[in-house]
């Protein structure tokens, strides 16, 4: 009776493109405790896909594809795959792992041979590697100080690149993106849990003594960047920074192409509300670095309403940082 009730439910699931439990209980007329034991076995042997969230769930068979073969990857690179991959599908499931390696592969058209796939993945990931120090943290100062003319930037940290060439967002990458476009606090909470440390190392390394976050230029019900510092609970003054447009409109910083338009966006909109403070050492926190040109330009501002230029440090770090530029330093 079982097989025969979950063969039905599966066989309206695949017909209709999806099925709500309550629709279930009046066509197959069994209560609602047994249409979810059913629904709950379907979904454990990878015969039905859940989506959505109470109220609006709704049950649809699985598009997964039988996975090309991948017995052939030495062990430590599924190990390291399994460390550092991740993948989210269009419909929003995040996919860790191997199993998210071999889903991006079959994606992007390259599922033909995994195995030399994974190989040139861990290269290039031991390359990026590379420019980690012992802490974990990506020291991006020559690349701020290689882009502009005036670098008012001392150091500049990020936890990790956002992405990696060939291969996508990295797994912070990931994280970031999704945790932001979709105001997804759960993944707010593991960025913060991730990167925590490596914020109170930078602190704990330059004897920071307060702390700033760069504003965001669009608002959201939910500002990554407010609720990352709650997270961070960091027990420093905190000097507030405001974004202000002359226009109606909010421009983003992504939104601009070329450098100096970045610039002039960040020198024209953003300013430091307090017109000075007693701090020498002060650290910027962003979420992304593209250009860079946020974070020194915030830096040229602390600076001139700190204790004069030359004696007010600016420290930088933002979660993530783009990879360009790093391929070519090669004493790091």
């Amino acid at each position: 009776m079982n097989t025969d009730t979950r063969k039905r439910i599966l066989e309206i699931a695949t017909t209709t493109g999806g099925v709500r439990p309550h629709e279930l209980v009046r066509l197959l007329k069994i209560s609602p405790v047994a249409i979810h034991k059913h629904l709950k076995e379907l979904v454990k042997s990878g015969l039905l896909e859940k989506r959505g969230k109470p109220p609006s769930v709704i049950y649809v068979a699985s598009t997964a594809s039988t996975p090309p073969a991948i017995s052939t990857i030495p062990a430590e690179h599924k190990e390291e795959i399994e460390r550092h991959f991740c993948y989210f599908t269009p419909s929003g499931e995040e996919l860790d792992g191997v199993s998210g390696f071999i889903a991006f592969l079959e994606r992007t058209g390259q599922a033909q041979d995994p195995t030399a796939r994974a190989l040139e993945y861990i290269e290039i990931l031991h390359t990026a590697e590379r420019f980690k120090d012992p802490a974990g943290l990506v020291d991006g100062t020559r690349k701020v100080s290689d882009t502009f003319e005036q670098c008012f930037i001392s150091k500049l940290y990020y936890s990790d690149f956002y992405s990696l060439p060939k291969y996508g967002k990295t797994r912070l990458g990931q994280f970031l993106l999704h945790g932001k476009s979709g105001q997804n606090l759960k993944l707010i909470q593991t960025i913060a849990a991730l990167t925590k440390a490596h914020v109170q190392d930078i602190i704990t390394t330059n004897s920071i003594e307060a702390i700033a976050f760069a504003p965001h230029s669009i608002p959201r019900k939910i500002p990554f960047l407010k609720e990352y510092r709650k997270l961070l609970n960091l027990s420093l003054p905190d000097i507030t920074l405001t974004k202000a447009f002359s226009g109606d409109v909010p421009i983003a910083q992504k939104s601009l192409s070329k450098l100096a338009e970045r610039i002039e966006n960040a020198r024209q909109t953003i300013f430091v509300k307090d017109s000075s403070f007693p701090y020498s050492r002060v650290l910027v926190i962003d979420d992304a670095l593209g250009s860079g040109a946020t974070l020194n330009e915030i830096a040229r501002k602390l600076k001139s309403a700190g204790r004069g230029t030359e004696a007010c440090e600016i420290f930088g770090y933002a979660i993530v940082g783009s990879y360009k530029g790093f391929e070519v330093i090669k004493e790091v």
